[in-house]
């Protein structure tokens, strides 16, 4: 039973993560910050509203959610959707200040992103870290020094990465330290009407180890900004497949396409100042470590031309929290964490981590507002669920 719920704990954080910062593959069923109708199936005005659709206050919800059968077998979590909207307002006037520990939390975090010099080999420290159960450690002193290497040491090698949908390089640093290179695709302040348009944001998988960090999860690698002259640093060192990628466009900017076995053909990325492109630098597994990949119930996935990204700020599609609603079960440390960065607390501690990062400003605003609001939708969830269970002692564990 203890594994079990070690795994459901692990499922139930990473939707909660996954909420807080993206957009799956949802049903017609959001919120919208600025009062205004957005589905997923197009913007449409508050009068154009389907009839299926009621409004209520800031939330939009589905008067009879549209489940097939295999849906509401799988996701009965859906159904609790309204306990969720009828608990939101008690929810956000009870956390609606800022908590006095936080700050305090905050610093810890940031002592071990700014502090140098505690390992003389950053990339051994990181294989030392490496388990089945944590990449990086909740204390992490040295953790400076591994994201300083990831942004300054020299690339000796680089070439295509087959996996996945996205525009990328797999590059290895000096040292014999292979990274995942995931260049821009959009400038921070661009927003993406609809579900699922676009490419994923190089900000996103910077903005998610940050959150990672905040929230105590030790199983995300570590990803940090950097800025790559292509002609000088890349190209020279590029196998023969990857450096085929490369071209100059009209604007005389260095240029380079997808080329792996899900990507759409006419994927690219360009350099933003004559050939400087700057990216997301993730640490690559350790040769060591065995990885599996389980599948559960409530994943949300890529189809050919419907891709994950860092989505919409105005917009919460909610169904990603189905997997929370249904299980109804969390450690009550995580729910105390989620209370801490309550209250405008989670915008302002991710503000300050990641003003740390090479590419500061890596999320604009909007993107960090629409974090506060969506926390406030998790714990009127738990709220929910709390009533549902006969009281807390029936959720936390």
């Amino acid at each position: 039973m203890h594994r079990f719920l070690k795994y459901v704990f692990r499922l139930l954080t990473l939707a909660t993560l996954l909420y807080l910062c993206r957009v799956g593959k949802f049903l017609d069923l959001y919120v919208d910050a600025n009062n205004r109708s957005l589905l997923a199936a197009g913007e449409r005005n508050q009068g154009e509203l389907p009839g299926r659709v009621f409004h209520q206050g800031q939330l939009y919800a589905l008067r009879k959610i549209q489940l097939s059968t295999k849906e509401r077998q799988n996701r009965p979590g859906l159904r609790m959707l309204s306990r969720l909207y009828a608990h939101r307002p008690a929810v956000e006037a009870k956390y609606s200040s800022t908590a006095p520990d936080l700050m305090p939390f905050v610093e810890t975090l940031k002592q071990d992103l700014t502090v140098k010099g505690v390992t003389k080999d950053p990339w051994a420290l990181a294989r030392e870290w490496a388990s089945s159960k944590s990449l990086v450690p909740k204390s992490a002193p040295g953790l400076g020094d591994i994201l300083a290497a990831m942004t300054t040491a020299p690339i000796t090698a680089a070439d295509i990465c087959n996996a996945g949908t996205q525009v990328k390089i797999l590059l290895k640093l000096q040292g014999d330290q292979k990274v995942l290179f995931k260049p821009i695709s959009y400038p921070p302040t661009k927003v993406l009407f609809g579900k699922n348009r676009g490419s994923d944001r190089h900000y996103g998988e910077i903005a998610a180890f940050y959150l990672g960090r905040l929230l105590g999860l030790e199983t995300l690698p570590a990803v940090v900004g950097r800025k790559i002259l292509l002609t000088e640093e890349v190209i020279p060192v590029s196998s023969p497949k990857l450096a085929e990628t490369f071209y100059t466009n009209e604007q005389n900017k260095t240029c380079l396409h997808a080329r792996c076995r899900r990507c759409k053909s006419g994927r690219i990325s360009c350099s933003r100042e004559g050939d400087l492109m700057e990216g997301a630098v993730i640490m690559w597994l350790p040769e060591h470590l065995r990885v599996s990949e389980k599948s559960y119930v409530w994943q949300h996935y890529y189809k050919r031309k419907e891709l994950l990204h860092f989505g919409n700020p105005y917009v919460d599609y909610m169904d990603i929290l189905a997997s929370l609603l249904q299980c109804c079960r969390i450690r009550a440390a995580t729910r105390a964490r989620l209370v801490l960065l309550s209250g405008g607390g989670l915008s302002r501690a991710l503000r300050e981590l990641l003003g740390l990062d090479p590419l500061a400003p890596v999320l604009a605003d909007a993107h960090l507002r629409a974090l506060d609001r969506r926390l406030a939708h998790v714990l009127a969830a738990l709220s929910a669920c709390s009533e549902k269970k006969g009281g807390w002692h029936n959720v936390l564990f």
